[in-house]
């Protein structure tokens, strides 16, 4: 009973958000397309995505980097040309930014394909394989990695770059589904206008984005009367294995909750900054650190006896609706 007022008291305050807000980073590459129709495709994708990031996510445009087929299309917009060498130049730009508490995100977006060894996304000239990008992954450290590859055969991803600390997205299920993929326009939607804000709290995670493409997936097969060629995965736990559904259940989809566009939204929209109140900072960080607490013994909920784990959640929920009551009278 007393879990259950907790909650009902913690759904009527302000939407909680990291008041230290980790500096974002993202890197989009849209693919060689080899006809007009998928060139116009794929460049909707990659610069509406990109806007988004840029005008509604509130990542810096100085922190975007788009490698395009043909960055005339749009000059002010694309940063170069989607070859490998382009593309290795800003993996190699983005490692000596980015330090361990930053977040990168990377999007692959329109043709891959799989030659019977390793997955390769389709550049402009030489293609870039899987352990390829592996190998620049691995170089970035602790920093946290979100890959979301649109491209066929691009679920064995889930395989090659899993790695604690790394989330990956693919817009299949194994490298042996080699057709057209739609996901890409999907996720793109997610991010556009907040469409798959599903808890309400002004901000996207990678999770609810994933989710709502997938979703959008399903039913756009269904409503066509049309056998799904693509079946989208995420893996984020570094176990090598993606799942359709993240859930406590499986162990997937922590880490994707956590990572959010745009970050702090809450905080910065209410004015309250570091600088201004060092004692507000704190708590809004003790709040942050509660609230990833909650999530990981949702994960945990299988491995413990059911009074362990409510004891242990009702603990949780008393001192975040307690740090919550001192934010409030703070900003009073």
């Amino acid at each position: 009973m007393r879990i259950g007022l907790l909650v009902i008291f913690l759904c009527l305050l302000p939407p909680a958000n990291a008041f230290a807000q980790a500096s974002i980073y993202a890197l989009v590459v849209s693919s060689a397309s080899g006809n007009p129709d998928f060139k116009d495709k794929f460049w909707s994708w990659s610069s509406q995505l990109v806007q988004v990031l840029r005008d509604e996510m509130k990542v810096p445009s100085d922190h975007i980097v788009l490698l395009t087929e043909d960055p005339t299309m749009q000059p002010q917009l694309a940063n170069g040309k989607a070859t490998k060498v382009e593309m290795t130049r800003a993996l190699e730009s983005l490692e000596s930014k980015i330090k361990p508490e930053n977040r990168l995100l990377i999007f692959l977006i329109g043709h891959g394909s799989f030659d019977g060894r390793d997955y390769k996304f389709n550049l402009v000239g030489p293609d870039i394989t899987g352990p390829e990008i592996k190998t620049h992954l691995d170089r970035f450290g602790s920093a946290r990695i979100v890959l979301v590859s649109t491209t066929p055969c691009s679920g064995v991803l889930t395989k090659t770059l899993s790695q604690k600390g790394r989330v990956i997205v693919t817009a299949t299920k194994s490298e042996f589904e080699g057709n057209e993929t739609i996901f890409g326009e999907f996720l793109v939607e997610a991010f556009k206008n907040k469409a798959a804000d599903t808890d309400k709290n002004s901000s996207v995670s990678i999770l609810e984005a994933y989710l709502y493409a997938a979703q959008k997936v399903d039913s756009w097969y269904k409503e066509k009367g049309r056998l799904a060629t693509e079946h989208p995965l995420l893996e984020d736990n570094g176990d090598a294995v993606g799942v359709a559904r993240p859930s406590p259940a499986n162990g997937e989809g922590l880490l994707a909750a956590r990572i959010s566009l745009p970050e702090a939204t809450a905080v910065l929209a209410s004015g309250a900054t570091a600088s201004s109140d060092p004692e507000l900072q704190a708590l809004y960080a003790a709040r942050q650190k509660l609230e990833e607490a909650i999530q990981e013994l949702k994960y945990k909920k299988a491995s413990l006896a059911e009074a362990e784990y409510n004891r242990q959640m009702e603990s949780l929920l008393i001192q975040l609706a307690q740090t919550s009551q001192k934010i409030s009278a703070k900003k009073k």
